[in-house]
């Protein structure tokens, strides 16, 4: 427990004194859960604009082309953020030492970006598990008698298996892509199916440590999430009023 405290007081004396590392650093927040807090304070999702969205792509000339565009442009996104999540690490790692000699980092990235997105995948899985709960359930709480309990917590209540099976599977995929990334920065040149699977194997013989920084980092995490939001709430109160009514969900915001 020492040795992880100490590395931990570390990697936060290092992350407060190279700000070169700073713009790296941000990026793959950003990428990763950073965006989450800016959302639910500037554009919270509102339901009815949901379903008004919904009833429109039905409803087009072009469906269901517009639906099958929308679902490219969704991976299309979701492989970006993996691929800017690769090199964000990438970049981390290569300056944190530069005296030390790295491989190009190009092909670095490729082998991150491969690692990134094969363990975000069940990630992505388990969401969709979990958003297929909240179509299930949502609309009987929407109707519900029940308004002392706000329908959020009710249709959390109800979604907490689907929700622990994502937390599992989060958990298990950042321990299981933690270790890989590692093993790629310290192996470089290896396939990334290799990698995978010393990662894999590695994981299998010595789940402890791994497992518990994976823990960790999850936990600050969720922290920094929650903190992020408080502050976002404060700052964006008096901007938000400034703005008006109908501006929050137009490009001009920004």
């Amino acid at each position: 427990m020492r040795g992880w405290l100490g590395r931990g007081w570390a990697a936060l004396r290092i992350a407060g004194d190279r700000s070169d590392l700073w713009p790296a650093g941000a990026l793959g927040w950003l990428v990763f859960v950073g965006w989450l807090p800016l959302l639910l304070v500037v554009a919270p999702p509102d339901a009815e604009g949901i379903e008004a969205f919904g009833v429109s792509m039905y409803l087009s000339q072009s469906f269901p082309l517009n639906v099958a565009l929308l679902a490219a442009a969704a991976v299309a996104g979701f492989a970006a953020l993996c691929l800017l999540a690769a090199a964000a690490e990438v970049a981390i790692e290569q300056s944190a030492d530069p005296a030390a000699a790295h491989p190009a980092a190009g092909r670095v990235t490729l082998s991150a970006f491969a690692i990134v997105l094969v363990a975000a995948v069940p990630v992505v899985a388990a969401a969709g598990l979990v958003m297929g709960g909240v179509l299930a359930v949502a609309p009987a709480e929407y109707l519900s008698a029940d308004l002392a309990t706000p329908i959020l917590l009710r249709i959390v209540a109800r979604l907490l298996p689907q929700l622990g099976v994502l937390l599992v599977v989060l958990l298990l995929m950042q321990t299981l892509g933690g270790t890989a990334l590692r093993t790629a920065f310290t192996r470089p040149g290896r396939p990334a199916t290799a990698t995978l699977a010393a990662a894999f194997r590695a994981v299998i013989a010595r789940p402890l440590r791994p497992l518990g920084v994976a823990i960790a980092g999850l936990l600050m995490d969720g922290a920094t999430v929650a903190i992020s939001l408080a502050l976002l709430r404060v700052l964006w109160s008096p901007i938000g009023t400034g703005l008006g009514d109908g501006l929050r969900s137009r490009p001009e915001t920004i």
